[in-house]
């Protein structure tokens, strides 16, 4: 019987991955004004079943007026503008990313929302996503190990 060393038993202990995992590069794309982005409201093209009583805000995200990406903000308690319970995303094309499209598209979509509070659920290995977030005025709530990163921004008086 062969014995496995520790580097190829924490190997075989990983799941597979479908897809080989994109590594992180700063970009060195020229980095958007935030006059060059513009959020305009729309409908989601994907129907997608929420909670009863819950809203759904939606934007299209546009860079010199070509199609960016989308975000939305999902509110499971919308009639409270104090406790929404407010959850945003934000998804940008892949030409789009890297160039601060993303962190304009979370500060406006936080600020356009109304809500006093807004939260974002990151994956950990999202780096790009914490960056943009962190720079929109996003701050760490929940960072526990073996979950999402919670991050709330939370309206200037």
């Amino acid at each position: 019987m062969a014995t496995l060393r520790k580097k190829d038993k924490a190997r075989s202990r990983r799941r597979p991955s479908s897809a080989p995992r994109k590594k992180f590069r700063r970009s060195t794309a020229r980095r958007a004004s935030t006059d060059d982005v513009e959020l305009r409201p729309g409908k989601s093209k994907t129907a997608t079943t929420l909670p009863e009583g819950a809203a759904r805000l939606f934007w299209h995200v546009f860079h010199k007026g070509s199609r960016a990406g989308r975000a939305f903000i999902v509110a499971l308690n919308p009639e409270s503008k104090d406790h929404p319970d407010a959850s945003i995303t934000v998804e940008l094309n892949e030409a789009s990313q890297g160039r601060g499209i993303g962190t304009i598209a979370f500060r406006r979509a936080s600020e356009l929302s109304g809500y006093i509070e807004v939260s974002a659920s990151i994956k950990k290995s999202n780096i790009a996503s914490k960056i943009a977030a962190s720079r929109a005025g996003f701050e760490i709530l929940e960072d526990e190990p073996g979950r999402a990163l919670v991050m709330v921004w939370r309206k200037r008086s």
